[in-house]
């Protein structure tokens, strides 16, 4: 496994709500704070599980950069 940074997985993560018009900016916001909470509680390996973010959902972000 590539050793991804906080802020990669977590721009992975994000990259699947972004896009979507019904989602409010501060909606966002607050997603991303969760988001960066819960890797600091849990830590790497475990915000990959919880955020579905497996080499599949990687290799398609990393496909849109």
């Amino acid at each position: 496994m590539a050793g991804y940074s906080k802020e990669f997985l977590i721009d992975a993560f994000m990259s699947r709500y972004v896009a979507c018009q019904l989602i409010s900016v501060e909606s966002l916001e607050h997603l991303e704070k969760l988001a960066i909470d819960l890797y600091d509680r849990v830590g790497r390996d475990k915000f990959r599980t919880y955020a579905s973010l497996d080499a599949d959902a990687i290799k398609q972000y990393k496909a849109t950069l």
